[in-house]
C-alpha cells in the first residue's frame, strides 16, 4: 500500500455553498475508484452566505474533509498558501470549487509527479486535447492577453493562468520567499519553486453553472500589479528599466497631447511646454502612486512622496529651462528636447539617491514576502479509512 499516491487537494472558496457538495462527491467518487489516499482542504474567506454550515456538514460526512475559515484575511492565492500550510500528503493539487476543473481529471494531473515525470502538472485548456465551454471572443482575448504577458517569466507554458495544477509537497520547502497577490497563484509558484519540467495535460474546462464569478476588474489590476512583482525577480535589473520607459512613454504622450491642446487655444509656447512638462510628470505621479499604494512593504523610504516631489521639482525646472533657452520655433521639437533634459534628469538623481529607478530604495523588506511553514510532515503512511 506504500504505492499508492497520496494527494492534499487545496480549493480556495468565497460563496460556494451551492457547488461545494457535488464537488466534494466528484472527488470522492473520482480517487475511490482508485484507491487513492486523498485529503480536501478547504479554504473559506468568511463567507456571508451558508458555506461555513456546508463544510461543517461535509467535514461530517467525510474524514477526509478539513475546512478553515478566515476572518482576518482575504484573496485567492493566501488562501491557497494557507492551505498548503496544513497539508499532510506527498502531492499537493489546487482546483476551484465552482466545478470549472473536472475531478476525474485528478489522476491525469497527479501522475505525472508520480512518476517523476515532471516538477509541476498544469491541468491545460489550451494544449491538444484541451478545450474551453463555450467562451466568447472577449473572454478569451483576456486569457490570451494575461497569458502573453507571463510568457518571459515561464517560456513555453501554454496556460500559465490556470488554477488546476499539481506539485510535489517538498518543492515548497526551498521555495524562494513567495509574496503572491490576487488570483494566479500558479504563476507564482511555477517561478518561484524553480520548476524545470512543467507537464501540461489537456482538460475541458467548463463553465460555471452555480454562483457568481469572483474575476472582477480589480482582480485583473491586481493580476499586473503580481506580474509587476515577477517580472523584478525574474528580471532585477531589466524591469525597473523597462517600468521607466513605460511611465515615460505614457508620460510623453500626455505632454504631447496638452501641448497641443493648448497650441489649439493660442496659448503662449512658454506656458504649453511648462504645462504639457507638468502632464508628465502627473502622470509618473500616478505611476508612483499605484506602486506606494499597492507595494508598501517594498518601499524603504519613510516620506516618499516628499522625495517624489523633491525630484520632480528638479526635473522640471530644469528640464522646462532647457527647452526656453533652444533656438527653435518648432513647439513639438522643443518640447521633445526639455522632457529629454527632464528624464535624464529623473534617471540621474533616481539612481544616485534612490539607487532604483521606480524611486523606492529597491531592497524588500523582510515583512514583503513569506516563507511556507507546515504544521505537518508528509504522510505516507495514510490509513485504509482515507478512501472509505
Amino acid at each position: 500500500m506504500t504505492n499508492v499516491p497520496t494527494v492534499s487537494i487545496i480549493v480556495p472558496t468565497y460563496r460556494e455553498a451551492e457547488n461545494l457538495p457535488v464537488l466534494v462527491d466528484d472527488v470522492a467518487a473520482t480517487l475511490k475508484a482508485r484507491g487513492w489516499f486523498w485529503e480536501m482542504i478547504v479554504v473559506d474567506d468568511n463567507s456571508p452566505d451558508e458555506t461555513p454550515r456546508v463544510l461543517e456538514e461535509l467535514s461530517q460526512k467525510y474524514p477526509q474533509f478539513r475546512y478553515k475559515i478566515r476572518t482576518n484575511e482575504r484573496g485567492l492565492s493566501s488562501a491557497v498558501l494557507a492551505g498548503i500550510a496544513i497539508s499532510r500528503y506527498d502531492y499537493v493539487l489546487v482546483m476551484d470549487a465552482d466545478l470549472s476543473h473536472p475531478p476525474e481529471s485528478i489522476p491525469d494531473v497527479v501522475m505525472p509527479l508520480v512518476k517523476d515525470e515532471a516538477d509541476f502538472v498544469i491541468g491545460s485548456r489550451y494544449v491538444e486535447g484541451g478545450k474551453t465551454e463555450d467562451w466568447s471572443r472577449l473572454r478569451w482575448l483576456n486569457s490570451y492577453g494575461a497569458t502573453l504577458l507571463a510568457k518571459p517569466l515561464i517560456g513555453e507554458v501554454r496556460d500559465p493562468m490556470a488554477g488546476f495544477f499539481a506539485l510535489r509537497r517538498t518543492a515548497l520547502y526551498h521555495a524562494d520567499p513567495l509574496n503572491p497577490i490576487g488570483y494566479k497563484i500558479a504563476l507564482e509558484l511555477m517561478v518561484k519553486t524553480h520548476a524545470e519540467r512543467v507537464r501540461e495535460v489537456p482538460i475541458t474546462f467548463r463553465n460555471r453553472v452555480r454562483g457568481e464569478s469572483k474575476l472582477t476588474m480589480k482582480e485583473q489590476f491586481r493580476y499586473l500589479e503580481h506580474l509587476s512583482r515577477l517580472y523584478d525577480y525574474v528580471y532585477p535589473k531589466a524591469s525597473p528599466r523597462l517600468k521607466f520607459l513605460i511611465a515615460a512613454g505614457c508620460g510623453a504622450v500626455a505632454a504631447y497631447g496638452t501641448v497641443f491642446g493648448l497650441n489649439l487655444l493660442n496659448i503662449a509656447p512658454f506656458v504649453s511646454v511648462a504645462v504639457g512638462m507638468i502632464a508628465m510628470i502627473l502622470v509618473t505621479l500616478a505611476f508612483f502612486a499605484r506602486y506606494v499604494r499597492t507595494q508598501r512593504d517594498f518601499i524603504l523610504m519613510r516620506h516618499p512622496f516628499r522625495e517624489f516631489a523633491a525630484i520632480s521639482l528638479a526635473e522640471f525646472l530644469t528640464g522646462w529651462a532647457f527647452a526656453m533657452s533652444t533656438q527653435t520655433t518648432n513647439m513639438a521639437l522643443q518640447l521633445g528636447m526639455g522632457l529629454t533634459v527632464l528624464l535624464l534628469v529623473r534617471y540621474t538623481l533616481r539612481k544616485v539617491f534612490l539607487h532604483d529607478l521606480r524611486g523606492i530604495r529597491g531592497t524588500p523588506k523582510p515583512a514583503a514576502t513569506l516563507r511556507l511553514t507546515f504544521s505537518a510532515q508528509p504522510s505516507t503512511n495514510a490509513t485504509p479509512a482515507a478512501t472509505a
